[in-house]
């Protein structure tokens, strides 16, 4: 199966506006440490820039030894940083107008809720319920594919000790996904 496995008409639906847009599969790996976890995100990060996959996003999940769940992803804007950056851009519009301290306010306050209200990528809610079936000290990687070329994806996957913890793409690719995975150097 090498190749993209996203390029036939039914991996593809139309908007309304008649542009064709991808259908992303996410695969989520369980790892027994969270540096596992880690040393793969790394490794698929290194498969996009050889563009052997394009991820959409990207998150470690880890479950502490006291069962409180992390979610560290890569691409979702979350509250603080929204409101960092339209603190930023609302000064910088407060100048132009002799008011930067009500701007900078008026700015991390809409930054602030934008970044709440706004999830792009892997679906928070879901991350957390899955999260919460890990055990204690253990992590899971998360990762949103746009395009992949699974001989590739498949190699690398080989070089971790992961289980397969929940997956979008079709059966018998979940299957090679799961013997990746068990295969021990």
């Amino acid at each position: 199966m090498e190749g993209s496995l996203t390029t036939s008409a039914e991996d593809h639906f139309a908007t309304d506006s008649d542009a064709v847009a991808q259908v992303l599969e996410l695969i989520a790996v369980r790892f027994a440490d969270p540096l596992l976890a880690q040393e793969a995100s790394i490794a698929m990060i290194r498969l996009e820039r050889r563009q052997s996959i394009d991820v959409d996003d990207l998150a470690i999940v880890n479950k502490t030894d006291g069962g409180h769940v992390h979610i560290h992803q890569t691409r979702d804007m979350g509250t603080t940083q929204g409101a960092a950056t339209g603190g930023m851009w609302g000064a910088l519009i407060g100048l132009a107008v002799a008011a930067p301290f009500i701007g900078a306010a008026i700015g991390a306050a809409a930054g602030g809720l934008f970044g709440k209200l706004r999830d792009i990528g892997i679906n928070d809610n879901q991350m957390r319920d899955l999260g919460d079936s890990l055990g204690d000290g253990e992590a899971a990687l998360f990762v949103l594919l746009k395009d992949y070329q699974l001989a590739h994806l498949l190699a690398e996957l080989r070089r971790f000790d992961g289980r397969l913890l929940h997956t979008t793409v079709n059966p018998e690719v979940a299957a090679e996904l799961e013997e990746a995975l068990a295969y021990q150097i």
